[in-house]
């Protein structure tokens, strides 16, 4: 494992650790998501910044808002590692939900997400626009898979309006992989809306998938359905990927041996090293290629951001389901 990673790695569990002594009461899956997210950018962790956000989100929104919840956490965390104005960023956030909430988005926990992922990624002046071809883009969703097209796709949407992405490049993918043994669902749904951010051609990254998906059983890293996304994070980067996958490997391996990243489980922690082995790999190749390293930097961010709420409902779930 390159030294640049393991650091990365190392100082994620040392700012985890610290997370975790400010936030006890929030969930410990969106104190990692913060840790990430934190080392990643190399910003410094202010707990007395995040706690005014929050109480800011809070005085804005009623009981039963989106935003409310593990929500608050994860949201006031993001607006705080990516701006020097976050309640400014906040309030303007406001604004986009009524224009989701108009478009025909409904109050999900992935909303606020999704409403993020559009400040993130969108001038101002082409919101509108963008709302209403990612919500034209979900019921497309929706018709050609009506049983897993649900909120947990709306993030991905909005970063797919953005970059013109088909709907049949998107269907493609999905049946393709499939082909090659990928299970059919939501995770193999995200899994093509990222590939399909490719230029390459598809029979090739698809390709690609089912060897990264071998390599890393081979190594006991079997990953089920719902972490196929870091499969795709990984296809994206390069098509001579043999060390960025050994990477992935190594990187997995070495957050699975920690105390305190173990319990997460190896999809999670395939996950979280896929985000960290991609965001070296865009590093390195920034000066190359700038287009690659906004469309799949933001990707990961609002794709963890995404998948957070929906792994702390199983692990909630399961948790209730273990105390009965």
């Amino acid at each position: 494992m390159k030294e640049l990673i393991k650091t990365k790695v190392d100082e994620m569990l040392e700012l985890y650790l610290k997370i975790e002594k400010q936030f006890r009461w929030q969930h410990n899956l969106s104190k990692h998501f913060a840790a990430l997210i934190y080392t990643q950018k190399n910003r410094a962790f202010e707990k007395e910044k995040i706690d005014e956000v929050m109480k800011e989100i809070k005085d804005n929104t009623g009981i039963f808002s989106p935003y409310r919840g593990n929500s608050v956490f994860i949201l006031a965390m993001l607006l705080c590692s990516e701006y020097d104005n976050p309640k400014e960023k906040f309030l303007k956030m406001l604004d986009y939900h009524e224009k989701l909430k108009s478009a025909g988005f409904k109050n999900s926990t992935y909303l606020p997400i999704a409403n993020y992922a559009l400040l993130i990624t969108c001038e101002e002046r082409e919101v509108e626009n963008r709302v209403k071809r990612a919500y034209e883009i979900y019921k497309e969703m929706r018709n050609n898979h009506p049983w897993i097209t649900s909120g947990d796709d709306y993030p991905l949407t909005i970063l797919l309006a953005g970059f013109n992405n088909s709907i049949d490049t998107i269907e493609e993918y999905y049946k393709g992989l499939n082909d090659l043994g990928f299970s059919k669902g939501n995770g193999l749904q995200l899994l093509s809306h990222i590939l399909s951010f490719s230029n390459e051609g598809k029979e090739i990254v698809i390709k690609r998938c089912k060897s990264i998906y071998e390599k890393l059983k081979d190594n006991k890293l079997k990953l089920y359905s719902s972490f196929y996304s870091a499969i795709g994070i990984i296809a994206l980067l390069s098509d001579e990927n043999d060390e960025i996958i050994k990477e992935l490997i190594d990187a997995a391996k070495y957050l699975n041996g920690l105390k305190k990243y173990k319990w997460l489980g190896k999809g999670m922690n395939i996950l979280i090293a896929s985000a960290i082995v991609s965001n070296a790999y865009i590093s390195e190749q920034k000066e190359k290629n700038n287009l690659i390293e906004a469309t799949i930097g933001v990707s990961i961010e609002a794709l963890i951001a995404a998948q957070t709420p929906a792994v702390i409902a199983g692990a909630t779930a399961a948790a209730a389901a273990a105390a009965t």
